[in-house]
């Protein structure tokens, strides 16, 4: 399937969709049959193998699932090598991965627990990269990435190579490229894109440039230098909510600025519109970046990794997920007009802060920015700012007041979508307030939605600030959507006359849709 094939494709399949949801087994059938097709854009969300020591296989399909819910395609999954729990890890994954129909790839970290030999790599991409789940690039070939590993780039000549051959009999390599086995889209960030573009046996490259340095917002400078060297090739482009990390067994304490960042960097990805997009991460709680689940058994990893204290502990990030299927709706649309009508399923509210004034308590030695990477430090107090941010999905405007301790206040947006349907976001400064977070959001003066949230307390534990966000969301009140947005809510039964109609539009667009769906698969 070619990329100006799944244009076609995509050009088709927005406007016949309305009408296809109405009739779910056919839109069933569809989507079944459309994943067997390589996508021409796809969300991967970075997943840490090593915090599964607990998992079974029960876990995995947990994790899917929400990641399924979330329209996210793949999980990257970091692995290290000689790690005693990896094969087992991996068998789970692929199984779970396979029976959901989720997809897989490798991000090989050659950076955490030892370095990877050249033919380590040939056996465990020989092994899993022809298997149902694994993620192909659009021309076929499994797409595998890396954690850093620049030392190691002349192998990867040879690598694709062996391993083509040994998988030439278990897939179709006929439409795989020269390389047959691998597209190989590596992250050598530490060596700058010139560098790791030069390097002959590359088809692309992702950058691990997700923070931005000091008090500044984040901006796409460093994107478009990744960019700028790949003519054309894809470029995976990194995404992350958050960033503070404190373990001492890797000499890591330090902050990078979060604050705006989740909705800022969603706005750059459709400014620059790469063909992919990873989110940093799903489960790296020791650099407080996930957007999974609280797994009991794998935030035990900052124990082991000598935390000071538990800044992860009953500090939820789900309510960053919750926009991720529009959002990734409009990453993937063809057109801004197409962007400007991506169904929104239902109208959501999404709220992030820190729990305690940057002044409230130690900083635990935290400093703002890393020396590791050759940055000017700063008071962790001068990168975040002591504010809530919310951020909604919405049909069409609403008010939103956020009231802390009691302190109730009218707030304003700070972006606002053209169209006035969309991603609405603010932020509100904390002052000297403490107490329970309230966010309340009201159109014409009517309850449309409300989250409320931990407390901001003046103490935390054992006097050290913890710099981690806590998350939550809410959901809109179905009764009070704008009339004619297409939620169906509320007017009565539809007469007859309109289902013979909707019908007919549904059965000519399955037909239309399955026909390019077997032209351009074939």
């Amino acid at each position: 399937m070619s990329l100006s094939q799944t244009s076609t494709w995509t050009r088709i399949l927005p406007p016949l969709w309305t009408h296809l949801r109405s009739f779910p087994l056919l839109t069933l059938l569809l989507s079944s049959l459309f994943s067997q097709c390589s996508q021409s854009k796809a969300v991967f969300a970075h997943f840490m193998v090593a915090n599964t020591k607990t998992y079974n296989l029960a876990t995995w399909k947990a994790d899917i699932a929400l990641a399924q819910s979330a329209s996210i395609d793949a999980f990257a999954l970091n692995a290290g090598y000689g790690m005693p729990h990896t094969a087992l890890a991996l068998a789970d994954a692929f199984t779970a991965a396979e029976e959901l129909n989720f997809k897989l790839l490798f991000s090989l970290d050659y950076s955490g627990s030892g370095f990877w030999p050249k033919d380590r790599v040939v056996d465990i991409l020989a092994e899993y990269t022809p298997r149902e789940a694994y993620f192909r690039h659009t021309d076929g070939r499994a797409l595998v990435t890396t954690f850093e590993g620049f030392q190691a780039a002349g192998d990867w000549g040879d690598i694709k190579r062996v391993v083509a051959n040994r998988t030439a009999n278990a897939t179709d390599t006929d439409n795989a490229g020269g390389d047959g086995c691998c597209f190989f889209i590596p992250d050598w960030t530490s060596v700058g894109p010139r560098r790791a573009g030069s390097v002959p046996s590359i088809d692309g490259l992702m950058s691990w440039d997700a923070w931005p340095n000091g008090s500044h917002d984040m901006n796409t400078t460093e994107d478009t230098e990744w960019m700028s060297v790949l003519n054309g090739r894809p470029y995976i482009m990194p995404v992350s909510p958050w960033f503070y990390t404190n373990l001492k067994r890797f000499d890591k304490n330090w902050v990078w600025r979060g604050d705006d960042l989740w909705y800022d960097r969603w706005q750059q990805v459709l400014e620059l519109d790469p063909e992919y997009v990873e989110i940093l991460t799903w489960n790296d709680y020791g650099e407080s970046h996930y957007i999974g689940p609280l797994v009991e058994g794998a935030i035990s990893i900052l124990g082991d990794a000598g935390a000071p204290f538990d800044y992860v502990r009953d500090m939820p990030h789900d309510g960053w997920r919750v926009m991720l299927p529009y959002l990734i709706a409009q990453f993937k649309a063809n057109s801004e007009e197409e962007r400007t009508e991506v169904e929104i399923e239902e109208e959501v509210l999404s709220v992030w802060y820190r729990l305690s004034h940057a002044e409230a308590c130690g900083d635990g030695k935290t400093t703002g920015n890393s020396e590791s990477q050759h940055q000017t430090l700063m008071d962790p107090g001068e990168v975040l700012e002591d504010k809530v941010f919310y951020s909604a999905l919405l049909e069409a405007g609403a008010d939103v007041r956020v009231s802390i301790g009691g302190d109730n206040q009218s707030v304003e947006w700070t972006d606002v979508p053209s169209s006035g349907r969309g991603v609405y976001h603010g932020s509100v400064a904390m002052g000297q307030r403490t107490g329970e977070v309230v966010v309340t959001l009201e159109r014409e003066g009517a309850f449309l939605a409300q989250m409320k949230g931990r407390s901001i307390e003046t103490e935390c534990p054992g006097n050290l600030t913890n710099w981690n966000a806590w998350v939550g969301n809410a959901t809109g009140v179905r009764q009070n959507r704008p009339s004619g947005d297409g939620s169906g809510g509320g007017e009565g039964d539809e007469s007859a006359s309109v289902l013979a109609v909707q019908a007919w539009i549904g059965g000519v667009a399955l037909g239309l849709a399955l026909a390019v769906l077997f032209s351009t698969c074939a």
